[in-house]
């Protein structure tokens, strides 16, 4: 659940960095532990994240509240076409030439109650794409 946590985290940075305009410290970038998903992440956000290319990323989706009678839950795996290199709210696809997340992927959220067709009471589509 953690690394699901930590995924959706590197998800909603990229989406919704509100430092962007800032350039990232190659220096501390440089001296920062480099984890690799699925390694236990250490303490703070100083270190750099890897996400291989690949692998398997487990993404957990939950829907609760106080509304349900029957609360769900699920995990969705997705593997990416290429490496992504997370630190703080810059990405790189290298591990070298960083920029604001949001310069490197577009994320696009839609939700739908409910679904157009009515076929169901819900749809959650996130999209992810490199620019």
């Amino acid at each position: 659940m953690k690394l699901a946590r930590t995924l959706f985290a590197a998800a909603t940075c990229i989406a919704l960095s509100a430092c962007a305009g800032l350039s990232p410290n190659t220096t501390e970038i440089a001296q920062a532990p480099q984890i690799r998903f699925g390694q236990p992440l250490p303490a703070g956000d100083n270190y750099v994240l890897l996400f291989p290319a690949g692998t398997p990323l487990p993404v957990s989706t939950v829907l609760d509240g106080n509304l349900f009678e029957r609360e769900g839950q699920s995990t969705l795996h997705v593997t990416l076409k290429r490496d992504v290199y997370i630190f703080k709210q810059f990405a790189s696809f290298d591990g070298k030439n960083w920029q604001p997340a949001r310069s490197l992927v577009e994320t696009n959220l839609e939700l739908r109650i409910p679904q157009e067709d009515g076929s169901n009471a819900g749809y959650l589509h996130i999209k992810m794409n490199q620019k």
